[in-house]
């Protein structure tokens, strides 16, 4: 994950270790139980209608990101508790399973949360039902919502930017992240991983990267956007051509590049604006942390 401040940080926070499985929840097996990898297939249809995140969801669920999934059962579950990597959570399926609902709010903050380096979760839900219940739940222990902005990419609004190869500076040149590029820098040997389906391009003045768009995740058919620009190049428009780069790669993959950032990052919102996206909904989530 690439760092940013809040000009052009589109995700905004911190990626961390990812906790490995806990052998011992087995003991609450009857209640949840946590799918292999391989069987993250049959939640698909618990978030086929989501209208948010769906690129973070669906990495997941297709292998492309990692990831934890929980269910009320394996045959036929109709409640899932999917894990990205790092600290954002979903929830889909039905809220009325109290058993379910107990148990994986136990495991969260008696086993998962104090397994990690920084103790902070943000959990999102698509429906009112589901936002309600976990207003019940999180009561106790202090979490508080927040809200994450939504973002539509529309074609016709992008194509102002059809010339953006011109905007190039001099001195400048841009490239896509690949294996050889990734040995020279080491934070890119994430997104070459080809498991992952990430890609990305960069703006390189020499040997020095200037700015970088990436998908951070890639599933359901679109990519989500991450873009950084090193501090000293900022204010140049750098962000923008780098952006343009990305969505038309996305665009030639077959997948819809998806933007979402806080509301407090202005020149985050504003920058998605420039591109084409149109701003749809604050999405509300419950966070939590451990210093809240």
């Amino acid at each position: 994950m690439w760092h940013g401040d809040m000009i052009e940080d589109v995700w905004g926070w911190r990626k961390r270790p990812f906790c490995h499985p806990i052998s011992n929840f087995t003991t609450r097996k009857s209640k949840v139980q946590e799918l292999a990898s391989n069987q993250f297939h049959i939640v698909a249809s618990l978030f086929n209608k989501i209208d948010h995140n769906i690129a973070v969801v669906h990495s997941v669920i297709e292998g492309n990101s990692p990831g934890r999934i929980f269910v009320d059962r394996v045959e036929v579950p109709t409640v899932a508790y999917l894990i990205f990597e790092g600290a954002f959570h979903y929830i889909g399926g039905t809220p009325a399973n109290d058993a379910f609902n107990q148990a994986i709010i136990s495991f969260l903050f008696e086993q998962f949360l104090p397994e990690q380096a920084e103790k902070e979760l943000v959990l999102f839900a698509f429906t009112t039902a589901w936002r309600e219940k976990l207003d019940a739940l999180l009561h106790p222990y202090g979490a508080i919502t927040i809200h994450r902005k939504i973002f539509r990419f529309d074609y016709a609004r992008f194509q102002v930017h059809a010339g953006w190869r011109e905007r190039i500076p001099d001195g400048f040149t841009l490239k896509h992240i690949d294996a050889e590029l990734a040995e020279k820098h080491p934070d890119f040997k994430s997104i070459v991983d080809a498991n992952t389906k990430r890609f990305g391009v960069c703006l390189m003045r020499g040997d020095e990267i200037a700015a970088v768009c990436s998908a951070v995740c890639v599933g359901g058919s679109e990519a989500e956007i991450d873009i950084f620009t090193d501090e000293k190049y900022r204010q140049q428009g750098l962000a923008t051509i780098v952006a343009c780069a990305f969505i038309e790669e996305s665009l030639s993959r077959k997948l819809t590049p998806n933007w979402a950032c806080w509301p407090e990052r202005k020149a985050s919102v504003a920058l998605a604006k420039k591109l084409g996206f149109v701003e749809q909904f604050d999405v509300p989530a419950h966070l939590w942390a451990e210093d809240l």
